[in-house]
This record gives structure tokens, sequence and C-alpha cells, in this order.
């Protein structure tokens, strides 16, 4: 019996060729998909979450003083308007034609344990770094206040995902700089039995001018 021989009848895993069969590679890949399937955990945004499970955050107050300006003396000629000319270019026009598609939600629904509310194991999320919006100056020269409710989308890093006007104050001022400061905020995620979840929450923002 010579070494080659020898060497594969004390090793069966061996074949002939020297390279371990495709029997042996399985069994090494198998365990491993199993255990990167178990770490997988997919996240979803507002469309998952239903408006119960939304959590509403402490209410974030901005107030600014009201800034009085001098009135000014403006004289201007009335303009002169050709009603009949007007008239003949708008029967010109044809109405455009609006076909509003609504998109629909690509997300899927995200799998969480409700073992963990049950046995008080779920964390909400807790502000981190929340700068406070300055308030507007022209809207301080307007005297525009109110409220306004940020739906924020906060991922499993608590990073701000995407920020949406819940309802608005009445003045898109007033909701663009809410908008604006919400996309730098950060948060210490929710976790629903011990790991860290996406999550959706509503914040309120109110403006209020003092005289």
């Amino acid at each position: 019996m010579n070494k080659t021989q020898m060497h594969q009848a004390t090793c069966p895993f061996i074949s002939k060729h020297g390279a371990y069969p495709r029997v042996f590679y399985a069994l090494l890949i198998i365990p491993l998909l199993s255990l990167s399937s178990l770490c997988w955990v997919p996240q979803a945004f507002p469309e998952a979450f239903p408006e119960s499970e939304i959590e509403t955050l402490d209410i974030i107050e901005i107030t600014g003083s009201i800034i009085k300006q001098a009135p000014r003396n403006l004289n201007f000629p009335p303009p002169e308007i050709h009603t009949s000319a007007h008239l003949k270019i708008l029967e010109h026009l044809a109405r455009p034609e609006l076909n509003l598609i609504k998109p629909t939600p690509t997300h899927s629904r995200i799998l969480l344990d409700q073992t963990a509310k049950t046995r008080n194991l779920h964390t909400p999320v807790q502000p981190l770094k929340t700068d406070h919006p300055l308030y507007p100056r022209r809207a301080r020269e307007q005297g525009w206040h109110g409220r306004v409710i940020l739906r924020l989308n906060i991922s499993d890093h608590g990073t701000v995902e995407s920020a949406t006007i819940h309802q608005s104050s009445g003045y898109q001022l007033l909701d663009d700089n809410a908008i604006n400061a919400a996309t730098q905020w950060t948060f210490q995620p929710a976790k629903n039995g011990g790991f860290p979840v996406a999550s959706t929450v509503n914040i309120p923002i109110q403006f209020d001018l003092r005289q």
C-alpha cells in the first residue's frame, strides 16, 4: 500500500482527488444560514403602525416677542385693468386634466414581540438632542402663532428618517421651520424586549408670542 492509498483509507471525508465532498460543505453552510436569519429584523414606518400605537411626546414650547413695524406711506397709482382682453385670453385656455394617483405604501409591517408589552419590557422613545426651532422674524412681525404636531419616523439607530405635518399650525412658515429643526434631532430608540426597534411618534410644537 503506497502513501496515497494509506491517506485515503485514514481520511474517509477526503476524495481521491484530495478535496472535501460537497456534503461536508453543506453541513458547514446550513448552520450559518440559520443564525443569519435569526439576526434580521424587518423595520417599517408610518403605514405599519396603527394610530393607537403611535405615542405623543411632551410638547415643545417656542416663545418670541412681537415685532412692531412702523407704518409706511406708500402711494401707488391704481392699475389699469382691461377686462375684455383678459376674458378673450381665458376663453382660449383649456382646462388642464389632473390625474391624481395616491401612492401605495411599500413598507412591510414590523414584527414585534407582543409579550414585551405585557411584561413591561417595551421602552418608549426618549429625546436626546432636540434643538428648538427659531421663531421666524416674519412670523413675529405678522403676529403668527399656533401649534404644529409633527409625525416623526425614528429608526432603530435613533435618527429621524422622515418628518411630516400631522396637524398644521395654520401657517406654512411655522410648519416648515419646525420640520427643518426636527430632521436634525436624535433620540434614544424604542426597545422591544431589550432590542432597539423603529418607531413612529408625534411631537407637538407650540409657537407663542409675547407682547
